[in-house]
Order: structure tokens, then C-alpha cells, then sequence
């Protein structure tokens, strides 16, 4: 029992790093521009892709590397042809919403053209290869998720806190006004958010790919997961997305070992809702004063 325990959390930590990355880029976007980018369970997708097609040629770590380049464009092109356009004008709370919506819609018809309804397997030197450590059973794969995220978690925070563009996101998310009458290009933020939140979320479908099938749907689960993961830890907040995650992988994963891997979305969701009722704001966001 013991043993079947600390497997399972484990795994949940696998995944939950996995759930983290998801969040962070959708936290980004909304702590930064306001934006619910509905498309990101399609950035996720396109990220798998990305990163079977160039694997094939290269190999996965560098069909990886590949991916996360393709990911970036995509996040500009997302920004400068869809959310740039709704901010000159005087953009409504839901103009975002159905502009993103519609290119989640986009995205997946041109992968189902592309490459069919079918799902893909991403072939990885790494997935089927077990270690041992302290008793417990990992794969490479979960190895490589695990630390991949983890690096990226960090350099994504010391970015945010430390580096000049990271201070100039906060500004703008602080306050956008004022951050442009400091001189802070406003527009040049926005790309960079996006660019980053692509990647982010390109990056999760590249490392959990080998460890499950590729098709043009999976990113409507990855959506779900990534707007529980940020429900969870408190919106816009990225700490409470790290913290999310883990705790998502980690319920999912007991759930699964000790009750049924049947019930394992459901224990999520569960989860998620007992947050709402009993602390809305999150797991580590702020309190709301109500008037």
C-alpha cells in the first residue's frame, strides 16, 4: 500500500508539471493582456505536431527544440493577426473569447486536413525506458517531463521577476496606462506574452506526446486540464499555477491508484469544484473584498 502510494504520487508529479506548463501560459496571457486564450489546448496540439514531424527527421530532442521555434511564430502570428486587430478598437470582454474560440476551431480542421482524424505515435529513445529509484518505477520520459518542466518553470519565474522585459510585463499587467506613459512598449509586451504562453503550452504537447497518442483532438482535454490548473491555483496568478498542477497531477493519480483510473477526470474535476466553493479565489490567490 505504501509502495502503490509513493508510485502514484510520483506519476502525479509527472503529470502535474505537465498541468503546470499548460497554466502558466494561459496565467500569462490573462495576468498580462487579458486575455482566455481558448485556443491553447490547440497550441498544445500543434506543439505534438510540430514536434512528430521534425522528430522524424532530426530526432525527438531536437524535434523538440524545433517545436518550441515553430511555437513561437505561432504565438506572434496569434497576437499580431487576431488580438492585435480587437485592441485597436474598443475590444468587448468577449471579442477575445470568440476570436480565440474561432481559432481553436481553425487550428484543429487543418490538422484533421493535414494529417486525419488518425492518431500518431511520437517515437522517443526515452519512453520505454524504465528506472528503478529507491523501489520506485519512472521512465526517461517522465524523467526528462519532470525536469524539462521544472527548468522551464524557473526560467520562465526568474524571466518574469529579474529580467527588464519581465519587469515591463508586470508593469503592464499592473497597470497598462502607466506602463505607457513610462515609455514601455505596450505592443511589444503583448508579443512577447503570447509568444511565451505558445511555447509553454507547445512545449507540454512535445514532452507528454511520446507517452500518448498524437491527433488532432487532444487539445480539448489539455484546455480543460489547463483552466482547472488556473481555477485551482488562483487566475493570473503563477505561483498558484505550479502549485495547481501538482496538485491536480497528484489527486489524479491517488485517484486512479486507489479508487479507479475510470474516475480520474472526474476526482480532477471534483477537486476543482470544492476549491470554488470553498476558496474562489484559488489555492494561493488573493482574497476579493466584497462590497
Amino acid at each position: 500500500m505504501i509502495w502503490l502510494f509513493a508510485q502514484q504520487m510520483v506519476n502525479g508529479l509527472v503529470m502535474g508539471s505537465v498541468y503546470a506548463l499548460l497554466a502558466l501560459g494561459l496565467t500569462i496571457s490573462f495576468g498580462i493582456a487579458r486575455v482566455i486564450n481558448f485556443a491553447h489546448g490547440e497550441l498544445y496540439m500543434l506543439g505534438a505536431f510540430f514536434t512528430y514531424v521534425a522528430a522524424a527527421r532530426f530526432g525527438y530532442l531536437p524535434g523538440v527544440g524545433i517545436s518550441v521555434l515553430g511555437m513561437v511564430a505561432i504565438g506572434l502570428l496569434l497576437d499580431r493577426l487576431v488580438l492585435k486587430p480587437l485592441r485597436k478598437g474598443k475590444m468587448s470582454l468577449w471579442a477575445p473569447f470568440l476570436a480565440t474560440l474561432a481559432v481553436s476551431v481553425i487550428l484543429q480542421n487543418l490538422a484533421m486536413a493535414v494529417f486525419g482524424p488518425d492518431p500518431y505515435l511520437l517515437s522517443s529513445p526515452f519512453a520505454y525506458n524504465p528506472v528503478i529509484i529507491a523501489g520506485l518505477v519512472v521512465t526517461k520520459q517522465d524523467i526528462l517531463i519532470a525536469g524539462v518542466s521544472l527548468a522551464a518553470t524557473l526560467l520562465l519565474t526568474l524571466f518574469i521577476k529579474k529580467g527588464r522585459y519581465g519587469l515591463a510585463m508586470r508593469a503592464v499587467a499592473r497597470d497598462r496606462q502607466t506602463a505607457a506613459l513610462m515609455g514601455i512598449g505596450i505592443e511589444k509586451v503583448y508579443m512577447l506574452t503570447f509568444a511565451l504562453s505558445a511555447v509553454l503550452a507547445g512545449l507540454a504537447g512535445a514532452l507528454v506526446a511520446p507517452k500518448a497518442m498524437v491527433d488532432p483532438f487532444i487539445g480539448r482535454m489539455a484546455l480543460l486540464k489547463g483552466l482547472s490548473v488556473v481555477i485551482l491555483g488562483g487566475l493570473g496568478n503563477i505561483p498558484g499555477a505550479i502549485a495547481g498542477g501538482l496538485v491536480l497531477g497528484v489527486s489524479e493519480a491517488l485517484g486512479a491508484g486507489f479508487i479507479s483510473a475510470a474516475y480520474k477526470d472526474a476526482i480532477g474535476y471534483a477537486l476543482m469544484i470544492l476549491v470554488l466553493l470553498f476558496r474562489p479565489e484559488g489555492i494561493l490567490g488573493k482574497k476579493m473584498r466584497r462590497a
